[in-house]
């Protein structure tokens, strides 16, 4: 599910608690709303909402770390494909093929991370996009160095491929990883029960509708806020494409 759903799915499920408390308080009797019920249910739902504040703002902070780590693994990812381009021209004519299999690489990378159709979604496992990166890493491997300076850049290339294979799939396992569902449902869950307690003791008009309505848009935003960090390469907030079309541009130069 997407993140614009979710937040829409919140903001729903949140306002129909506060109109079900708004219904619930017409049938039950008067001792049920007196003031000092509402202080006790205040007070309740004040702690509840201050522990929900602190899990959302946990959940944002965590997902905005996650964003930005994958953020630096592409550019990183980037760098090493240019240096590893600079590395084999270096080398000489006999990488000369080597290097038009890191040109394909790369295209077909940022077509895997960056899809030109934005209907066509993200592949970070494929596993063809893969096997180019093997087979280069076994052409450097085959070849033969004739002097000092040669075996250096061989070794060199080698330690780029490794960083861009690690690289490659620590984006793979960071893509797998998400926020544990019972863990949102059990946010949703108090959010649920505070929306409930302002609908049983608020007025019914306007202005208090009005006001739930936009609290409970609030918490959607950041729900949707936590879906969108957490797919960095997908949504309306994505990671730039730009250090990968630099490399790509570079690699073919």
């Amino acid at each position: 599910m997407s993140s614009v759903p979710v937040g829409l799915v919140v903001v729903t499920i949140l306002f129909g608690s506060a109109v079900l408390g708004l219904v619930v308080a017409r049938f039950l009797p008067e001792h049920h709303l007196s003031p000092e019920t509402k202080n006790a249910v205040s007070v309740s739902m004040a702690v509840v909402g201050t522990l929900s504040a602190l899990v959302v703002g946990l959940l944002i902070s965590a997902s905005d770390a996650s964003f930005n780590k994958k953020a630096s693994e592409v550019a990183e990812m980037s760098t090493d494909m240019i240096n590893l381009d600079r590395l084999l021209r270096r080398y000489g004519p006999e990488a000369q093929d080597i290097h038009a299999m890191l040109r394909r690489y790369a295209e077909a990378k940022r077509q895997d991370l960056f899809p030109a159709k934005t209907a066509h979604k993200p592949d970070m496992e494929n596993k063809a996009t893969l096997s180019v990166l093997e087979a280069i890493q076994d052409r450097i491997l085959a070849l033969a160095p004739a002097n000092d300076t040669q075996r250096w850049l061989q070794a060199q290339s080698l330690q780029a491929t490794d960083a861009i294979m690690a690289a490659h799939w620590q984006l793979v396992q960071e893509d797998a990883s998400r926020t544990p569902r019972p863990l949102l449902v059990l946010v949703m869950f108090w959010f649920v029960v505070i929306f409930a307690s302002f609908g049983l003791f608020a007025p019914c008009n306007v202005t208090s509708l009005v006001a739930i309505l936009l609290c409970s848009v609030g918490i959607g935003s950041a729900i949707r806020m936590t879906s969108e960090l957490q797919t960095p390469f997908t949504g309306l907030i994505r990671i730039s494409g730009e250090p990968m079309a630099h490399a790509v541009a570079e690699i073919g130069g």
